[in-house]
């Protein structure tokens, strides 16, 4: 087990080398590696154990910075080659004249429009079927029609009236019908 341990503090202190100064790295490899203690460090640099225990906790919150980035890069990476993937695909098919997916993409779009909200299987709270009836809104098309930036302005329009209207939107996977919708679901109400 402390090989385990001993492989993980390494690969983690190899890949941060580049984020860190040469002496965070020192640091970090003395402690993690080389099994020092902190007033052993401490000797080394002519500083006390607390400033060596700083630079340590400081240091291993750069490294955790830098993990975290990268499995988000990784994430990214692998969004952009399904979305290569699927542009090849569409591609292929608009090159065979098979144009029948993008057809069926539009239809899809606009019997999601008209579509009854009420039809929805999506439990609306009592306040949000309210507010849908005073806006005289029964369709997903004419929810569409309204900028979500303007939902903010409607009295009665609150955290939770948001957070139902987000997760509707996510129910019915109909995100790419709401300009900026990705933006506006992390924007708190003011």
């Amino acid at each position: 087990m402390k090989d385990v341990i001993a492989l993980t503090n390494r690969f983690y202190i190899e890949m941060s080398r580049k984020v860190l100064s040469e002496k965070e790295y020192d640091v970090l490899q003395k402690l993690l590696i080389e099994k020092m203690t902190l007033q052993e460090v401490a000797a080394i640099y002519g500083v006390t154990g607390e400033r060596v225990r700083q630079i340590y906790a400081k240091t291993y919150k750069k490294v955790k910075s830098v993990t975290q980035l990268l499995a988000e890069i990784d994430d990214y990476k692998h969004k952009l080659e399904q979305l290569k993937y699927d542009f090849k695909c569409e591609t292929q098919q608009i090159k065979k004249g098979e144009t029948q997916q993008i057809k069926k993409r539009k239809n899809k779009i606009e019997t999601d429009l008209q579509k009854k909200l009420y039809k929805s299987h999506f439990p609306f709270s009592k306040r949000m079927n309210s507010m849908m009836e005073v806006l005289d809104i029964h369709t997903i098309g004419q929810l569409c029609e309204i900028p979500l930036t303007d939902f903010h302005r409607f009295k009665g329009f609150q955290k939770q009236c948001k957070k139902e209207l987000i997760a509707f939107i996510e129910f019915e996977s109909i995100e790419n019908l709401f300009e900026g919708f990705s933006v506006w679901k992390t924007q708190p109400i003011q």
